[in-house]
């Protein structure tokens, strides 16, 4: 079996090669299970056609496959996957892939492709929705309200939903938990996220400064501010748009900014009435730069310049 997984949520991706790794004889994993970065995916692919000493299944994964960095000799190498066994789990892993690339079309002609986006985090009927599944699934009891705060808390950070989830489990010890417990236990970090894209659309800098520095003290990953961010702009320019287009009715604008929740619109409404349709844009543009960015290894501190910079689109206006 061959797939290709794909996405920016890490805890799904993971939880999906927890699942194969499952599949393998714990007393032979030694043996049977192997990982790859991927400039060696010619030996990954070596080491997946070879029959498993054991005579069992076999696991081996090729990780940071963004695919771009494959040329023709990768694809002459990937043409020896139609020699992969059945018994063979043969995983190539990344965060995003461009669909046009010729390699890319080559490899999902023999692998399975699965997609795991990250749940946008404005969608809090989602976030909870995943949120109650993975503590019914771990047999923890939480209260609606207890749910609803730790969409509010966590968003849609799955890795750290899964880490406070299996806390409170611990905690409740098999007991429903409460709201008010579970706001003692798990601090509300994301909101700061939010109240940050907030304040670089007001302009206001030392706001901006407080709530990075308050994010990044905190070890908040770079890639989920980004996130949040890229998110909460393009909602704002998509909103924005539509009003300046001649939409009116709250209905059509949540449908066509595929929004959700249409009692959403009147709040939007209010955040871009009176900021600047050509900042958004330009916004948006520097936020996906940043993203690119970190992806290729950016640190905080660039983080903190682009941000400043975002912001200083909208004192201007």
């Amino acid at each position: 079996m061959i797939v290709l997984l794909t996405g920016d949520d890490q805890h799904a991706i993971q939880e999906q090669l927890n699942e194969y790794k499952a599949e393998i004889d714990s007393q032979w994993l030694t043996l049977c299970y192997h990982r790859f970065p991927a400039d060696r995916v010619d030996r990954a692919i070596s080491v997946a056609r070879t029959r498993s000493l054991t005579g069992g299944k076999k696991l081996v994964i090729v990780e940071n496959c963004h695919l771009k960095q494959w040329g023709d000799t990768e694809l002459e190498t990937l043409q020896q996957l139609v020699q992969v066994p059945e018994f063979t789990i043969l995983v190539f892993v990344a965060t995003n892939v461009d669909k046009r690339l010729k390699i890319y079309k080559h490899l999902v002609k023999y692998a399975k492709l699965f997609e795991f986006p990250l749940i946008p985090p404005w969608r809090t009927d989602l976030i909870e929705k995943a949120i109650a599944t993975h503590a019914k699934k771990i047999k923890l009891v939480l209260s609606k309200g207890a749910v609803e705060y730790l969409a509010e808390a966590i968003g849609n950070d799955m890795t750290r939903a899964a880490t406070e989830l299996r806390k409170l489990y611990i905690y409740g010890n098999g007991r429903q938990l409460e709201l008010a417990e579970v706001k003692e236990l798990v601090p509300c970090q994301t909101q700061s996220s939010l109240q940050l894209a907030s304040a670089i659309r007001q302009g206001e800098s030392n706001q901006v400064l407080h709530l990075l520095d308050d994010l990044l003290s905190r070890s908040e990953p770079l890639m989920v501010i980004v996130a949040t961010l890229l998110t909460q702009f393009r909602t704002w320019l998509w909103v924005k748009s539509a009003i300046v287009s001649g939409i009116k009715k709250d209905s059509e604008l949540a449908q066509l900014c595929n929004i959700s929740n249409p009692n959403r619109i009147y709040y939007l409404r209010q955040e871009v009435a009176n900021t600047s349709i050509n900042a958004l844009a330009k916004a948006v543009t520097m936020v996906l730069d940043l993203e690119m960015s970190i992806k290729r290894g950016a640190e905080s501190k660039d983080l903190l310049l682009i941000i400043l910079s975002v912001s200083r689109l909208f004192k201007l206006t």
